[in-house]
């Protein structure tokens, strides 16, 4: 079976936006899919102001659109958290099975609940949504050494080329990156059609 990495962020819409199509290909059984973090904003970086002209032009010109198409509720976040330590405990849910849980957990409570993925309160919630247990989750959210993979995961990813999510990669290169209509990646994904980046 052939399989792709997925690089995505808890907080990015696009990655949001986009995964229940890569997760429909992934239940089909005719890609493997790696789920991998992608931190947009890692500290020290600068987080956009949640009611800044660039988040509230950006959702009503390119993301809104996008999420009527793939029919996906979504709503602007409250917040512009640091993603570090959910993409942490995402890592731990997929060790322990429950990657898809955790995202669709997560999800909700940013993209349509308007909850701060960047709290701890709410990471427990996510976790206990997703049938984990609250104390192991923060925990291993808080490890300085799963911590450490995610900077690490993202050199990687940089080193072939990730600039951005979502991006879809073999370990040597990008295949695509960005948003896509309904379809697209699905195509892509199961090699129905060549599509260029």
């Amino acid at each position: 079976m052939t399989a792709l990495r997925y690089y995505f962020d808890l907080v990015c819409p696009y990655s949001y936006i986009l995964t229940p199509e890569v997760e429909q290909v992934e239940d089909e059984g005719l890609v493997e899919i790696e789920w991998l973090p992608f931190e947009l904003r890692p500290a020290p970086d600068a987080l956009p102001e949640p009611r800044g002209t660039y988040i509230r032009e950006h959702w009503r010109d390119h993301v809104y659109g996008l999420a009527i198409s793939h029919e996906v509720e979504i709503h602007v976040p409250c917040t512009q958290p640091r993603s570090t330590l959910a993409l942490a405990l995402h890592s731990w849910a997929e060790e322990k099975g429950q990657g898809r849980a955790m995202r669709e957990a997560a999800h909700r409570a940013f993209f349509i609940e308007g909850l701060n993925l960047g709290d701890e309160g709410v990471l427990r919630q996510v976790a206990q949504e997703a049938g984990l247990d609250a104390d192991s989750a923060i925990a291993a959210a808080w490890d300085p050494a799963r911590i450490s993979d995610l900077r690490t995961v993202r050199a990687e990813a940089c080193r072939i080329g990730v600039t951005g999510v979502p991006t879809i990669a073999t370990p040597e290169q990008v295949l695509y990156y960005g948003a896509a209509s309904p379809g697209k990646i699905r195509a892509m994904l199961t090699g129905q059609k060549e599509i260029a980046h």
